[in-house]
């Protein structure tokens, strides 16, 4: 397998030597004593409740709860953008999507970013990467070079354990291993709605009566955002769920949780593989979803608004056997699965990020028990495509805070504590005065911090003080 060797890239070793140097003490090892390898497995538009781990009795995932039982699962982890193209541009430069200039699906990050890239990063630290499945940046399928990773598989859920297997069998050991693993599914969901063929299979035939009831946000919440009544008027082809029924939504659900255990199905044969070659037990696997689906809540289907369903995504870290918690749900670490999946393999590579380009925290002392918490608030962009309007939400402990550019009710404030539906828009009650200025202060740092112009002009009026 010629594409084992990443001789070619010793040349932009130098670049990376002080950082090696640094770190080189504290290279995690694995209980053999050696880097361990560092498995990716991702789903494409998978919610976070999408799981019957995370107490959801329509879907049955028997991998993923698998893995949750192996590792800690952590439930307030959270997209930074809710489009696969931006936020698959973040986990793999370990920026935000406008800092790598990323605000669609057909938009390739700079190439600075790219050339420090996460493949890059491992490559020169001396590991093998390896990718396998959708890889959308933009290009469906990951390019020939210029990515630090040699390309095991295009885009093909049915073909990617055995690919991976094929890979594997050649791979001899003498480098630690970085495997991404990347499915579509339950992506299919967007061809099931718009009534297209399935690119693997169609579903078998099922009645309205085996299909979920609606959920208890399905309305929309009070004060809503006028910004998603334009999106959803403006783009039919994304939205086609416009016209739908309440049955037809029920409809909708179960063929996502079905496509949800056909992902699950896919995920369990690559985990096999990986038994398999004895690489399962020594290596951390981190599993996740580069973003959520609407799954009926506020009447809304696929991505890009900023809703629970959307942006909170499922994330598992199994830590190498002996050095992490086992069947551990931490329900404290806001996580930011873009920027922070970044540190994790860095941290376990053993690679040190600048810390003033890169804002991602390891995952890694939590999956281990070393703490329970990690940022004091996370934040997702977005820009809703029909409209041409861009959108940003704070996500804290407890609070929640969307901003959207223009339009009626464009602030909201969530209490994700009492009203984990985001059925009751709080900024309309003085009593949540304090918590708003808070989070519209975090948002305003948080723009200022990254460069975002429009951002920080959208929030000056409140944050900056007048003369």
């Amino acid at each position: 397998m010629t594409c084992l060797n990443h001789a070619s890239l010793a040349a932009s070793l130098a670049a990376l030597t002080v950082a090696a140097d640094a770190a080189a003490a504290s290279k995690p090892e694995s209980a053999s004593g050696k880097r361990p390898g560092i498995i990716v497995i991702m789903t494409d538009q998978q919610t976070a409740a999408a799981m019957s781990c995370a107490g959801n009795p329509w879907v049955r995932t028997p991998t993923m709860d698998a893995l949750a039982a192996d590792g800690v699962r952590f439930t307030r982890a959270y997209c930074p953008f809710p489009l696969s193209g931006p936020c698959r541009a973040s986990l793999v430069t370990g920026r935000m999507p406008f800092e790598v200039g990323a605000f669609d699906n057909a938009i390739r990050p700079n190439d600075a970013d790219m050339r420090a890239g996460i493949g890059h990063r491992l490559a020169e630290a001396g590991y093998e990467c390896l990718y396998a499945g959708k890889w959308h940046v933009p290009e469906v399928n990951l390019p020939d070079s210029g990515t630090g990773f040699c390309r095991i598989s295009k885009m093909d859920d049915p073909a990617l354990a055995d690919a991976c297997d094929a890979a594997l069998r050649e791979y001899d050991g003498s480098k630690p291993l970085f495997l991404v693993a990347s499915l579509l599914n339950p992506h299919e969901i967007c061809e099931y709605g718009r009534n297209e063929t399935l690119q693997y299979g169609e579903l078998a035939p099922f009645s309205t009566d085996e299909c979920p009831n609606l959920p208890a946000n399905f309305m929309p919440s009070t004060y809503a955002a006028e910004a998603l009544t334009l999106e959803h008027a403006s783009s039919p082809r994304y939205h086609d769920t416009y016209t739908y029924t309440q049955d037809d939504w029920r409809r909708y659900l179960y063929a996502y949780y079905r496509l949800v255990e056909r992902a699950d199905r896919e995920v369990g044969r690559i985990v096999g593989v990986l038994k398999a070659r004895g690489l399962y037990d020594d290596s951390a696997i981190i599993f996740l979803s580069d973003h959520g689906d609407g799954v009926a809540a506020h009447g809304w289907n696929q991505k890009w608004n900023l809703q629970e369903e959307v942006v909170n995504v499922p994330l598992i870290v199994k830590a190498p056997e002996g050095a992490g918690l086992r069947g551990v749900r931490n329900d404290e670490a806001l996580s930011n699965v873009g920027l922070d999946l970044y540190a994790t393999v860095c941290d376990y590579a053993g690679v040190a990020p600048d810390p003033g380009r890169y804002r991602g925290r390891s995952l890694r002392p939590v999956a281990e028990g070393r703490q329970t918490t990690l940022h004091d608030e996370v934040f997702v962009e977005t820009l809703l495509p029909g409209p041409g309007m861009r959108g940003w939400c704070v996500v804290g402990p407890r609070y929640k805070y969307v901003l959207y550019q223009w339009g009626r009710n464009r602030e909201a404030l969530y209490d994700l504590q009492d009203d984990p539906g985001e059925m009751v828009n709080l900024v309309v009650d003085r009593r949540y005065e304090t918590e708003l200025n808070r989070l519209r202060r975090a948002m305003y740092d948080w723009g200022v911090r990254i460069g975002d112009p429009k951002l920080v002009r959208n929030l000056r009026p409140w944050a900056e003080p007048r003369n």
